[in-house]
């Protein structure tokens, strides 16, 4: 971390203690968006960064901190941090952006240790305020997708989505890369990227659609390609796994990211998210010639009924259907569901795992269906009081620390399941192993074990 001035400090406050860590990606964005305007910035990760937060205050002396965390326990530690800063420099702006923001920016504008909050897209709207309370070029009246207070008023401009031609690349010097390096199977240092926003797709559970209104943007396939080849000349990344909601939605991008990885020689290994109701098998080919090894498809739960609830789109059928023409291209799947949903019944989640168990994929992601604000089916629990939210920003992160069942299924059972096929991951790798003698892989995975315990205690 920088330790001269700096006009602004991005903290990512303390989410899934998982190591490694999950990238900052829009701190990142929004960071370099700044610093091509002149302004000197520096990223706090305190999933990654052990210096207490008052040091870093006092060596770096920012006028502005922002902080962006999604719904769940990072809002505690979020709100621990801005006190710190509240109580340091009563002088510093405090800046709230991010998922939960954007869906509940009164319940976050309306506490003390809040000068502003940024809804929607933050690139401009940050680099607006700093222009504001830094540069003095613009008042607050010019600015979009900000909130403020205005004589105890809570005030908002209007919203708009920026422009991601405009999107530099990420502020990669700003944090620690290699804390957040990944060995998987297909390749030994792998990265996390960002190369869209949002999604059109209306699943009930998902609050995507609301925080980007139902808009889906993508960066060209150019530019991918460009923060790809500074990845693997300044890291030697080998890999990466594509972290967007809606990846291959656009067929063209895909097919001319693939066409730039074969022209530019650049031979990664690498993985993405899709949706079973957009799978296309010469797109898949094409993929796989230039390296894809992995796919993740969101199944979520082998019920018809329960797809239907969902508004997944998608059905039993056709889960079957795209996981055999995987595997008949040799192509490793991984599952993403849910147990523990809203009407859900003994005989629904006996369906789910019957129908994962079939699929046989190389990753089972088995959750526990929690609400989050901004969602059709948060909306539904809160009207049949299967669920009770506090909308007092300091009572939602103890919400999202237990165990909730919203179910009409047996928590115990559903925890049972859940172990089974955490379980089941760790006897897949272990066959990988094995069978292809990875054993460095095998103390990869050792070292996550011990510091994931360590991290517990």
């Amino acid at each position: 971390m920088k330790i001269a001035p700096v006009d602004a400090l991005l903290i990512n406050p303390i989410s899934a203690k998982t190591i490694p860590a999950f990238i900052p990606h829009g701190l990142l964005y929004i960071a370099s968006y700044a610093i091509e305007r002149g302004y000197r910035i520096a990223v706090y990760d305190r999933n990654v960064d052990s210096e207490n937060i008052n040091d870093v205050l006092l060596k770096l002396k920012p006028r502005v901190v922002g902080l962006g965390c999604l719904t769940g326990t990072s809002i505690d530690d979020a709100i621990f941090a801005s006190k710190e800063v509240r109580g340091c420099d009563s002088s510093i702006k405090i800046v709230w952006g991010g998922i939960h923001t954007t869906l509940y920016p009164d319940s976050v504008l309306k506490n003390g240790f809040v000068d502003f909050v940024i809804v929607g897209d933050g690139e401009d709207a940050f680099s607006g305020l700093l222009d504001y309370a830094i540069s003095k070029k613009k008042h607050l009246e010019d600015l979009n997708n900000i909130g403020y207070k205005d004589n105890g008023q809570l005030k908002y401009a209007k919203r708009s989505f920026f422009d991601l031609e405009k999107l530099p690349q990420p502020a990669w010097h700003l944090i620690k890369v290699e804390k957040y390096i990944r060995r998987k199977f297909y390749a030994s240092r792998v990265i996390t990227i960002n190369t869209s926003r949002g999604c059109p797709y209306k699943c009930s559970f998902c609050c995507v659609p609301k925080v980007h209104l139902g808009n889906w943007r993508g960066i060209r396939a150019e530019k991918i390609i460009e923060n790809l080849k500074y990845l693997k000349e300044n890291y030697r990344i080998d890999g990466f796994q594509v972290d967007d909601d809606e990846f291959d939605i656009n067929r063209e991008r895909v097919l001319k990211l693939c066409d730039l990885l074969q022209k530019n020689n650049l031979k990664f290994k690498w993985s993405h998210f899709s949706r079973i109701n957009i799978v296309k098998k010469d797109v898949l080919k094409t993929e796989i010639k230039c390296g894809l090894r992995l796919v993740e498809f969101g199944i979520e739960s082998g019920s018809d009924r329960v797809l239907n609830f969902l508004n997944k789109g998608q059905t039993v059928e056709q889960i079957i259907n795209v996981f055999n023409l995987c595997r008949k291209l040799k192509l490793k799947t991984s599952a993403l569901f849910m147990i523990g949903l809203p009407t859900e019944t003994e005989d629904d989640l006996m369906a789910t795992v019957k129908l994962v168990k079939r699929l046989n994929p190389y990753i089972t992601l088995c959750t526990i269906y929690r609400p989050y604000p901004g969602t059709e089916l948060f909306d539904y629990c809160i009207n049949e009081r299967l669920f009770t939210y506090d909308d007092n920003l300091e009572g939602v992160g103890p919400i999202y620390e237990r165990t909730i069942n919203t179910s009409k299924i047996d928590t115990n059972s559903l925890l049972k399941i859940k172990n089974y096929f955490d379980r089941r991951n760790i006897y897949q790798e272990i066959k990988f192993i094995i069978a292809r003698l990875k054993f460095d892989l095998f103390i990869y995975y050792l070292r996550y074990y011990v510091l994931k315990q360590a991290r517990k205690t």
